[in-house]
């Protein structure tokens, strides 16, 4: 049974090399690479942001490598992200998994319940019209929620918290408490655990566990279920910069900018491949 524990942080670019020495072997294995975008792969804003620009290169060489499956996550919606990136040969899921749209062209989307879209709905307008002020901010993910307070004053904080807390267990959402945010999610059996198994049975059949080599790389209290999903059959990585992290990640990344330092690494089986 997996638990949640303290996983080693890498600390310098020759750490994210030696976390993959052995598992990827360029000539022989179809890796799957799951990445999360907002807080992953560029800074969370309410506006989706940028890559860094090393990030962005890497993960254009990687996308064009035909032995690499890339799917990029979003909790925003579809189009969004997939307008925003433009990469071919890239697989988009957006809503944490519910919307899919491969490099072919072809597109999945899973409805969810009506009464549980109006809940979700409710619950997102109370919490903008009565706890974001000063720094604070709602993400809409669409199938979950989010109560960001990071950089509220103290003063205002304890009332904020206390406010979306009651809004988020009102609506009948499952609250989950994280450094600076609360998020809301619904008591439904979806998740990104889900998402990237559909995505990946529907990519390359029920056994894609044992024909895989997969590395997922999230942010979120939402990545930790596919983390979780993944657990013994990839490596897994966790970003952020908590010093008391528990997840169960086999890795911890502390930046944003550290992301482009496994996609490096990633690329450099392939480039040492190449000079063979």
């Amino acid at each position: 049974m997996a638990e949640q524990k303290k996983a080693p942080l890498l600390k310098k670019e020759e750490d994210y090399v030696k976390a993959l020495e052995g598992f990827i072997t360029p000539d022989k294995d179809q890796v799957a690479l799951l990445l999360d975008y907002d807080g992953t792969l560029a800074p969370l804003t309410e506006e989706l942001s940028v890559m860094p620009k090393d990030t962005e290169i890497n993960i254009k060489k990687l996308a064009a490598n035909d032995k690499i499956f890339m799917v990029v996550f979003s909790g925003r919606e579809l189009s969004e992200i997939k307008n925003h990136l433009k990469f071919p040969n890239v697989t988009y899921a957006g809503n944490h998994g519910l919307e899919v749209e491969y490099p072919s062209g072809k597109k999945f989307k899973i409805e969810m319940p009506e009464e549980l879209l109006e809940k979700h709905n409710k619950l997102v307008t109370e919490l903008k019209e009565k706890v974001v002020c000063s720094g604070a901010w709602v993400e809409d993910k669409k199938i979950s929620v989010t109560y960001h307070y990071k950089g509220v004053n103290d003063k205002l904080k304890t009332k904020l918290i206390a406010d979306a807390k009651g809004l988020i267990q009102g609506h009948g959402f499952q609250l989950i408490e994280t450094p600076y945010a609360l998020e809301g999610k619904p008591r439904v059996n979806w998740d990104k655990g889900e998402g990237a198994k559909m995505i990946l049975e529907k990519q390359f059949d029920a056994d894609w566990a044992k024909n895989l080599k997969i590395i997922y790389v999230g942010d979120d209290t939402t990545d930790e279920d596919a983390i979780k999903v993944l657990h013994g059959i990839g490596k897994t990585f966790r970003v952020s910069e908590l010093p008391t992290l528990k997840t169960y990640a086999n890795y911890q990344i502390k930046t944003v900018e550290e992301v482009g330092w496994l996609l490096k690494a990633v690329q450099s089986f392939y480039e040492k491949k190449k000079k063979i």
